[in-house]
Formats: C-alpha cells, structure tokens, sequence
C-alpha cells in the first residue's frame, strides 16, 4: 500500500467530536502561550534554541511510533490529530489541573508534601487522563480509524508524543531561570539532553501507548463482550497512571533511580506493544488465509502482504511503469480489504469487502490483458516475488 493509507471505511465524522477536538486544542494552546511568553520575550534566542531542538524530536518521534506499527503505517490524518492534540489541549489543561491539584495537597497535606510527593500524586491521573481524551474522541471522528489495540498503542504513543515535546519545552525555559539566567543556551541544551537523552526513553510516550493499547481493545468491534473490554480499557489506564506515578515518585534519588524509572516504563510500553503486534498479525493472516476461497488473495500473497519489504519487491523489478501501478492497486485493495476485517463484529464490513473483492478481481483482468510476463519478471514458483495475478 503506497503511503500507508487504508481505504475509509465510509463512515461519517462526528460534527460534535470535531468540535471538541478544536475548541481544546485552541484553550490549551491559549493557556500554553500565556504560561511561556515572558520567558520566550526575554530570552528570545534561547526560546528558538529550545523550540528547533524540540521539533527535531517530534520529527523524529513522529516517524518511528508508524513505523512500527506491524503491515502498513496509520494515516497521517489520525496520526497529526493525536500528536495536536497531545501539544495543546493535553498540555495547556494539564497546567490548570495539575496547579489546582497541587495547591490542594498544599493546603490540606502540607507544602513539604507537595513539594516531596507532588508531582507523583498530581500528574498521573491529570495528565494520562487529559492525554486519553485525544483518542476517544479520535474514535468518535472516525469508527475506522482504531481497528485494533495495536492502533490504540501507536496512536496513544503520538499522543504522549506532542505532549512530551511541550513539557520539555515549559521544563527547558525553567531550566533558564532556575539556573539564575547566566547562561541560557547551555541550560536549554543541558535540558534537552536529560529529557531527551535520558528520560525520554520512558516518559509520556510510553505511558500514553499502553493507556492508548486499552482504547484500542475497547473500540474494536471484535465481538467481545462490552464488560470485557470496558475491564480491559481500565486496566490498561489503570497501568499507565501506576508507570507514571513510578516514574515521579521520589522512591530513589540519583542517575541509578532515573535510568531505573526510564527502564522500567520502556520496558512495560514495549511487552504491551509486542503482545498487541503479535495479535494483530495473527489476526491479518488469519483474514488473509480465509480470503483465499474467495481467490482474493492467493496463499503466496498472504505470506507476502504483511510484510513491507515483501509488497516493494512484488512492485519492483524490470517492470513497466502500467504494470507495477496495477500490481500496487492490487496490494492495495487487499490491505484495505484485510484490515476491514479485522474486526470481528462491524456491520458494515460484508457489504465493503464484497465491493473490494470485485475490485481485485477486475484489477486482475487488467494485469492479465497486460503484455505477457517475460521470464525476467521471476514468479514465487521461479524462486521470486509473484505478481499478484499472475
């Protein structure tokens, strides 16, 4: 599938979501820009210094969360939307709460315990909850875009993305004034490489991605029962405030209990992302097996579609440009075909995927009426990648 786009599965966007979506975007942006502009006015180059190091890291962390993600990488649509919302109405909402939430503890435990335990008792719930509403109403926008848990985790892993890359930055202008303002570029870079370097490996991406595994287990239409999966979708979030509580609370002070804390959330986030990537992939062989009645997808194609290197070099080869267009098609329609369904129990499936297999086959007809394959254009039988149709 060329550009990692699955076919919509035709349902409408919801007017109300969308709304939401802007109207939080907009206040935590507004409430972003109020917390940061004396800083950002009085230091001016140290503030861009802060913001080009940060894009670098969206840029990079953008791409490797879908680039992960097993077959095909999720539209860039839901991706940007999650990672937007993470930068603005996670973030912005996040400094009220976690404010008000502190002031609280303040007031009724003590500042020497808001001080010590703070931050453990406050972010938490405040912040995974904040960061989770970004992809339930992504699911309300668009029922297709979640299928499966593992979209839930690269989704959520975006999420925690945009909003990691906004605490850095509030994290990097404090750094200047704590630091007596003596010398702002060296604290925005000192920040950067603790932040990035060193506890970014185990921060808000992670905990956001298994939170995120759990909405993606309860807006799959797998059949499952609603209890279930509303048990599921707990515990996932459940897990994700205990990672970051462990990674805020003073438990153990110095480089051994950070890289400890970095550990451990990183490695959480990755055992829930292999568990949600091998089922994912059972699943898609699974659909891709049962497609093989139809003459949809032949058994070679079902060992080669999963895998992207697989598709490039079925594409490849001394082809002409017609003919690598039509097997591209091909290997299109039945991604899209698979991954509608993936879920076990979503009405509208049997209609769109008896119309996709119409269209593999007339996608085949056409490949057929092509010029006949040379033998410089080697088959699986050959011991080379087969052309679909062929």
């Amino acid at each position: 599938m060329r550009g990692g786009v699955v076919r919509s599965a035709g349902e409408p966007s919801a007017p109300v979501a969308v709304g939401v979506a802007l109207l939080g975007c907009l206040f935590g942006l507004g409430v972003i820009v109020h917390e940061c502009r004396d800083t950002v006015r009085v230091f001016p180059a140290a503030a861009a210094l802060a913001g080009f190091l940060l894009l670098l890291t969206l840029g990079v962390g953008y791409l490797l969360p879908r680039r992960i993600r097993p077959v095909v990488e999720p539209p860039h649509a839901g991706s940007i939307v999650c990672v937007v919302w993470g930068m603005t109405a996670a973030a912005g909402c996040a400094i009220l709460a976690n404010t008000g939430l502190g002031d609280i503890w303040a007031k009724t435990r003590g500042v020497d315990f808001a001080d010590t335990w703070g931050a453990a008792v406050t972010a938490p719930f405040n912040e995974e909850t904040l960061k989770l509403c970004g992809l339930l109403i992504l699911a309300l926008i668009g029922a297709g875009v979640i299928r499966a848990p593992i979209d839930g985790w690269v989704y959520g892993a975006l999420v925690g993305l945009g909003f990691q890359v906004v605490e850095n930055l509030l994290y990097a202008l404090n750094t200047i004034l704590l630091d007596g303002a003596t010398d702002p570029g060296a604290s925005v870079n000192t920040s950067f490489a603790v932040r990035v370097g060193i506890t970014g490996w185990g921060s808000h991406w992670a905990m956001s991605a298994v939170a995120g595994t759990g909405i993606g287990y309860l807006v799959a239409r797998d059949g499952r029962p609603l209890a279930r999966r509303v048990s599921v979708a707990l515990g996932c979030w459940v897990l994700a405030m205990g990672m970051h509580w462990f990674f805020n609370a003073p438990l153990q002070h110095g480089w051994r209990g950070v890289l400890a804390r970095v550990g451990v959330d990183f490695v959480v986030a990755i055992l829930v992302y292999r568990s949600a990537r091998r089922h994912y992939l059972a699943r898609f062989r699974e659909v891709a097996a049962e497609e093989a009645a139809t003459g949809a997808i032949r058994p070679v194609e079902a060992e080669l579609l999963p895998r992207r290197y697989s598709r490039r070099q079925v594409r490849g080869g001394p082809r002409p440009r017609p003919v690598r267009v039509l097997i591209g098609e091909i290997e299109e329609a039945q991604l899209a075909l698979v991954a509608g369904r993936i879920p076990r129990a979503d009405p509208s499936e049997p209609v769109r995927s008896a119309r996709l297999r119409e269209e593999i086959a007339t996608l085949r007809a056409h490949l057929r009426a092509r010029p006949a394959v040379g033998p410089e254009w080697p088959t699986a039988a050959e011991g080379g990648p087969a052309a679909p149709g062929a």
